[in-house]
């Protein structure tokens, strides 16, 4: 075939494909044809057996009524003639029916029966001929019932690949004449042997017949209603409704076969012989609206049987045809697309064979070529992505390849450096030490200036103490002294009074007081004077006072702040012996410090050369991880991979959580269905090891995960509830043997927990064993 051109493979193509079609059209053709053929012959035959049934009725009913008559029953005399014709148009009825169905071949059957029961139907015989007569209805009513088996032989009625038409067709045709001549008999002979006890009394040979005919056609007959009743519960199984007619046939037939019994049976024929007949009518029309039932039903069946095929007849025809055209439309337009798209294509490949990724795949349409040709360009745009983030990331890569070298190296010269730092705050803090160790001294030192100066201080404000003590009593001197001024300034004002009070007296006395005037005006002069003097003293005193009083103000504030002095340099001594504790405590500690600075200045250095190290690896670990799984992810496995045995338990968790254990346990086991991909499944342990659900196989279920060979199963239950109890879920590493190949595999199972009893895991086989 790659020798022949385009043109010749799409003619074979086209021919391969119409050939088949052709025939397969034809030979469906033919099969709905003949079904349709088979279903209006069945209903032909159907409606014969109709007719047949029809006459046998009317046969039955002949042969009761004319055995009455001879017997000697007015009544029966009285209807006999109506029966003859119904009987005549009955078989006129059947007669033209054979003749209307030549195809099956009926004639040579039907003519013998016919002639015999146009003689019977004329016959008119005395009581002498009845059980003759009665006996050639008998044997008549017999070869309808052969005439009718025939007709469902020859028609197909008696074939059935399904169990409704099958049962249906063997109700009507073999099950109902044949119970018809048994109700038939009972009924005619037996109101004929209870004529014959009202026309000539007691006989033996009567009983022993009532006897018989009671015992024999009542068993016969509930034979006949067992199968029956067999024939329509296999129905009511087919899902087919109880028919119309059944439940009072049923009823009335039973009550019939009751009744033979005690009465026929046990030799009683104390029963009108006509109301007997008229009785066992009612049992035979009962029948009668049963069979028409159970034939209309048919008739649906078989009448839907051909009408369907004729329809699928015609689908099919249809279909062929419409099938053709658009098959020849199809085959040109594919080849012109074809053609086309494959040159483009081609030319396309064979740029991207030469390295040129930059081809555009233009092939118009939305056909399967057009499809694949968008898919190979968008192939194409993906090889081109991915060769240019090849070439991305191996820049990017070589890029940060330097700068995390670099990035380190300072890392590195950093860490030196800190310890470096280290080392110089090391060394700062043991000199710190021998400064605090001084200071100790200095500070042991100024306590103890500072506790002579205390006691200088307490002894300076002791005399402080006494200076204000002495102040206060100059203060009490200078007031004691203004009151002295005060006095004095009194006797001169007094003085000055008594001599005002001299000089007017002299200057009564007139010239005997000249002398005393004299004297008087000295005085005055004296009392003024020390008035004046006393006046100056006073404002000297009260400055002094004044000057007194704020130099007592100014001692009592220097008291103050001396007293406060005193308290703080207190203060200041109990500070300073406290500091001196503290700065001896604090050498000893500085001294432990620097020996922990020491080694941890070893430790830095150490630090700094291993965080070297493992940032390099961790980082190059990290980025081959990265470009691995990009590498990968896109690849399509036979086996299950951890990331989707990940999602499919997490999936399976909030499957649980929606619908509940018992039902998302069943999707759980669906072969075809989202919980099971590839050799990947849905497991549920408890904490004591069963497996709630094994979705591998279900018949595991319910067994140890200890019953497991090749698995750790303590380690296993171990590990996996400590993951859950600690952790919330993750995953777990073991040894178990692979349902699907029956190996002992390394496995990696993430779990989760469903609730405090019960996990829900998936895991991803490993190609080699798990030797943890």
């Amino acid at each position: 075939m790659q020798r022949l051109p385009m043109t010749v493979k799409m003619l074979a193509m086209s021919a391969t494909l119409v050939l088949p079609l052709l025939l397969v059209s034809v030979l469906l053709a033919r099969s709905y044809w003949e079904v349709r053929q088979e279903a209006q012959q069945e209903l032909v035959g159907l409606q014969l057996v109709q007719q047949v049934t029809q006459l046998a009725q009317q046969v039955g009913q002949h042969q009761g009524r004319l055995n009455l008559a001879l017997q000697g029953s007015a009544q029966a005399q009285s209807a006999l003639p109506a029966v003859r014709q119904q009987l005549k148009t009955a078989m006129a009825q059947l007669d033209q029916a054979v003749q209307s169905a030549p195809q099956l071949d009926l004639a040579t059957h039907w003519k013998p029966v016919r002639q015999v029961l146009e003689s019977l139907a004329a016959a008119s015989g005395g009581a002498s001929e009845a059980e003759e007569l009665y006996a050639r209805h008998g044997e008549q009513l017999e070869r309808l019932r052969q005439l009718a088996a025939r007709i469902g032989e020859v028609s197909g009625l008696l074939q059935d690949d399904s169990a409704t038409g099958h049962f249906m067709k063997d109700i009507v045709v073999e099950r109902l004449l044949p119970m018809f001549q048994t109700i038939s008999h009972l009924r005619n002979e037996g109101s004929a042997l209870l004529a014959s006890q009202e026309r000539d009394g007691y006989n033996a040979e009567r009983l022993n017949a009532a006897v018989r005919l009671g015992s024999g056609q009542t068993d016969l007959l509930r034979g006949q209603l067992g199968q029956l009743e067999g024939r329509l519960q296999s129905l009511q199984n087919a899902a087919e409704p109880v028919p119309k007619g059944w439940p009072e046939f049923r009823s009335a037939a039973h009550s019939l076969v009751s009744k033979a019994s005690l009465t026929l049976g046990y030799g009683a024929l104390s029963e009108d012989s006509n109301a007997f007949y008229d009785e066992v009518s009612q049992v035979v029309q009962a029948q009668a609206v049963f069979g028409q039932s159970m034939a209309q039903g048919l008739q649906t069946l078989l009448q839907s049987r051909a009408d369907q095929a004729g329809r699928q007849l015609i689908g099919v025809t249809a279909g062929a045809l419409l099938v053709m055209l658009l098959l020849a439309y199809a085959v040109t337009a594919f080849y012109h697309a074809t053609v086309g798209g494959l040159q483009s294509l081609n030319a396309v490949i064979e740029r991207a064979t030469q390295g040129d990724l930059t081809g555009v795949v233009d092939i118009p349409g939305r056909d399967e070529m057009a499809t694949m040709g968008a898919k190979f360009q968008l192939m194409l745009a993906s090889l081109a992505a991915l060769v240019a983030d090849v070439r991305s990331v191996s820049v990017v890569l070589g890029h940060m390849g330097q700068q995390l070298v670099r990035d380190s190296g300072q890392l590195s010269e950093r860490t030196q450096s800190q310890a470096a730092s280290l080392e110089q705050a090391t060394a700062s803090v043991r000199d710190a030490a021998e400064t605090v160790t001084r200071n100790g001294e200095s500070v042991q030192e100024i306590s103890r200036v500072g506790e002579v100066l205390h006691r200088e201080t307490e002894q300076a404000h002791g005399l402080m103490q006494q200076t204000v003590q002495g102040m206060g009593t100059l203060q009490a001197t200078s007031q004691r002294m203004n009151e002295i001024i005060g006095v004095i300034d009194g006797i001169a004002f007094q003085t000055n009074i008594l001599a005002l009070n001299a000089a007017v007296e002299a200057a009564r006395a007139g010239n005997a007081g000249r002398g005393f005037a004299v004297v008087a005006a000295e005085v005055r002069s004296l009392a003024q004077r020390t008035q004046q003097a006393a006046g100056e003293v006073r404002s000297l005193i009260a400055a002094s006072t004044g000057r007194v009083k704020n130099s007592v103000s100014e001692i009592s504030s220097v008291n103050e702040v001396m007293e406060r002095l005193v308290t703080g340099i207190r203060d200041i001594a109990v500070r300073i012996d406290g500091m001196a504790v503290a700065s001896k405590q604090q050498s000893v500690a500085l001294k432990e410090v620097a020996q922990a600075m020491d080694e941890i200045d070893q430790v830095t250095y150490q630090n700094a050369s291993m965080a070297d190290r493992t940032s390099s690896r961790c980082g190059q670990l990290m980025d081959r991880t990265a470009d691995l799984t990009q590498a990968v992810q896109h690849m399509a496995l036979t086996q299950g991979t951890a990331d989707v045995a990940m999602r499919l338990a997490q999936a399976a968790l909030a499957h649980i959580q929606a619908r509940g254990l018992a039902r998302a346990s069943e999707d759980f086991y669906q072969p075809q269905g989202r919980f099971i991909d590839r050799d990947l499944y849905i497991f549920v342990l408890d904490r004591e090891g069963v497996y709630r659900v094994m979705g591998a196989d279900r018949s595991k279920s319910g067994s140890s995960v200890f019953d497991a060979p090749g698995v750790d199963a303590e380690r296993l239950l171990r590990d996996a509830w400590e993951r859950i109890d600690q952790d919330g879920g993750g995953w777990i590493e073991y040894n178990i043997v692979n349902p699907l190949t029956g190996d002992v595999r390394g496995k990696s199972s993430f779990v989760l927990p469903v609730n405090e009893q019960l996990l829900v895991g998936c895991g991803a086989y490993r190609s080699a064993l798990n030797h943890h």
